[in-house]
């Protein structure tokens, strides 16, 4: 994850937390109901999970959720919400192979450059099991750029993508589409995806 946002998120992880807290009321929440369902009772990665927001809501409906981020303030604030919070690289995920049924990653990997994607999708399959669930919210765009945005007037690297692109992605990483959908958000869309690992 690039370095200048994981300081923005460090530097004003209560402020995004108060911004987001109340995203799935605001917006479709189809995607995260979906991944849900799939998922069910099972073991979950949150990748990205900043403030918990989304690792609550899954332990709430009977996951076992791990929340991992970058950014040391946002692991805390997690972890003071009752869940299991790992700071760490998205690059290098710390946790065995095939250790997870479900890996959830909402607007965390856009942060990311595309250059680097394929080393933390690389580490998305290899936690994965064999059949395990991949969800993935991106911002539809083309190219990538520091920008200040949601309210917050410190730069955030942000990656945008072409459903092409994202499908491509999963391709390469041998992840099979299982669930697509959007929503506008400003001036953009939200691209909301659902994978499903395959055999490698």
């Amino acid at each position: 994850m690039d370095q200048k946002t994981v300081d923005t998120y460090n530097k004003l992880a209560a402020e995004y937390d108060a911004e987001v807290a109340d995203f799935w009321k605001r917006f479709p929440s189809e995607v995260f109901d979906r991944f849900i369902e799939l998922v069910g009772g099972g073991r979950v990665l949150d990748v990205g999970s900043g403030s918990g927001r989304d690792g609550a809501i899954l332990k709430d409906h009977g996951a076992t959720v791990v929340c991992l981020d970058a950014a040391e303030a946002m692991v805390k604030l997690s972890a003071s919400r009752g869940l299991e919070s790992v700071q760490g690289d998205f690059n290098n995920l710390p946790f065995p192979d095939a250790s997870f049924d479900g890996v959830w990653a909402y607007t965390s990997l856009l942060h990311v450059p595309k250059a680097k994607i394929d080393k933390p999708l690389s580490e998305i399959f290899r936690v994965l099991k064999t059949g395990g669930v991949f969800g993935l919210g991106l911002i539809e765009g083309e190219g990538e750029l520091y920008r200040l945005s949601s309210g917050m007037d410190r730069p955030r690297w942000f990656s945008f993508y072409t459903k092409e692109e994202v499908r491509t992605l999963f391709k390469k990483h041998h992840i099979e589409e299982i669930y697509f959908g959007e929503f506008p958000m400003h001036t953009k869309n939200y691209l909301n995806f659902i994978g499903r690992k395959e055999g490698a």
